[in-house]
């Protein structure tokens, strides 16, 4: 009986000790927060959006003319390396929406840091903080930002109202460290484009532990000490084994399992119940296919063009105007010859929203990335301008 309670005792020790190795928890940190700022969702400010106060929570009810939502609260030259946890809580927050902390320096008060944070789901959302390279020095301002989840939520139906109700911030403890370990390993996360049509995120994401070394090592760990406190046989060993293995497997399949059914709960938000014809207008990026079907209307009534050259400030909009331009001959401007190579006569160049690229009237020339092109403008709508090349100089 004394072998067995050694062995547990082992056991437990190992998984404790793999769990603060795995929060970057050193060994003298304290169970609770020492100190602990709490602050009400009624005491931020709405920046962005419409809101109203609910007791102590605060009620969004609409966002900007940009599609966002922010709230924010002043600070007191808040020292971040004490307070390296932060927990959040929201309710009725739409799986079509994703969270930012923002928040400001006071040696730098007019650069605000952006960091997408999990998810809000229902109750407290724990991050660590010291995984954010901006989390350093005095923080004289705080504040989270709501949008349509980027490249998957179309911005028209991503919003529906919802209560942001507190936000703490704790110093160091194995509690603020193990709740940001809950919160990371079994968070709703959506779905991560991963291809040349998506080149990721521009706004940088808090990066948590993998939870598969931790159950690697946690299970391997406890067979060789099971094994040696009592002393099993090696077909006894291989048993326990293959179960462990079994069971790690069944564990990491239904954490699987519960992180797909969130991420096909957003597509049932986004299009369940809708007709097909609404489906298909229903785009994570409307507005580059409403620009897409402009210039492919436009192009429609003009003679055909043997060469289009597109630019957009954004590398995701531009490659997305290129594959919804296809089957024309589209290719960025970046890649255009240099001035003075030969060109097709009919070219045309299609710049949205894009301020690298300007048109000068005057002497009808597009200048851009050191290049000069003789065009002449032929189609402009909002964001969008289409240029003509001039295959004589003016």
């Amino acid at each position: 009986m004394s072998r067995r309670l050694w062995c547990g005792v082992a056991i437990a020790a190992i998984w404790l000790l793999l769990l603060g190795w795995t929060a970057g928890l050193p060994w003298n940190t304290r169970p609770l927060p020492q100190q602990r700022l709490r602050m009400n969702a009624s005491d931020f400010h709405v920046v962005i959006g419409a809101g109203v106060e609910d007791d102590s929570a605060l009620r969004v009810g609409a966002v900007g003319d940009d599609g966002n939502a922010l709230q924010s609260i002043a600070l007191d030259h808040l020292h971040a390396q004490d307070f390296s946890t932060l927990r959040y809580r929201f309710d009725e927050f739409p799986r079509t929406l994703e969270l930012s902390l923002i928040f400001r320096r006071a040696d730098a008060p007019d650069d605000v840091q952006t960091v997408t944070v999990p998810w809000p789901g229902a109750g407290w959302r724990s991050v660590d903080l010291r995984g954010v390279p901006g989390w350093q020095g005095d923080i004289i301002e705080l504040g989270f930002a709501e949008y349509a989840t980027p490249q998957l939520a179309p911005a028209s139906v991503a919003f529906r109202p919802f209560r942001f109700d507190e936000v703490e911030l704790w110093s160091p403890s194995w509690r603020g460290g193990i709740g940001t370990l809950y919160t990371s390993w079994f968070g709703y996360a959506p779905w991560a484009l991963l291809s040349v049509s998506a080149l990721g995120p521009a706004i940088e994401t808090v990066q948590a532990p993998s939870m598969t070394p931790f159950l690697f090592l946690g299970c391997a760990l406890s067979l060789i000490a099971a094994a040696v406190i009592l002393r099993w046989s090696r077909p006894r060993l291989l048993r326990h084994a293959v179960i462990a293995a079994l069971a790690l497997w069944a564990l990491l399949d239904l954490r699987w399992l519960s992180d797909f059914h969130g991420r096909h709960q957003l597509t049932e938000d986004v299009y369940a119940g809708k007709s097909w014809s609404e489906r298909e207008r229903l785009v994570a990026d409307e507005d580059t296919a409403l620009v897409a079907e402009q210039v492919r209307t436009w192009l429609a009534a003009q003679p055909p063009a043997r060469r289009i050259l597109v630019a957009s400030d954004s590398k995701y909009t531009l490659l997305r105007l290129i594959y919804l331009l296809l089957p024309f001959d589209v290719a960025p401007l970046q890649q255009a010859p240099a001035a003075g190579v030969p060109m097709p006569h009919d070219a045309l160049f299609v710049l949205y929203a894009s301020t690298e690229w300007h048109h000068d009237p005057v002497r009808g020339r597009l200048l851009g990335g050191g290049r000069v092109y003789p065009v002449e403008p032929v189609f402009e709508s909002g964001d969008v301008h289409i240029y003509r090349w001039r295959s004589a100089q003016p």
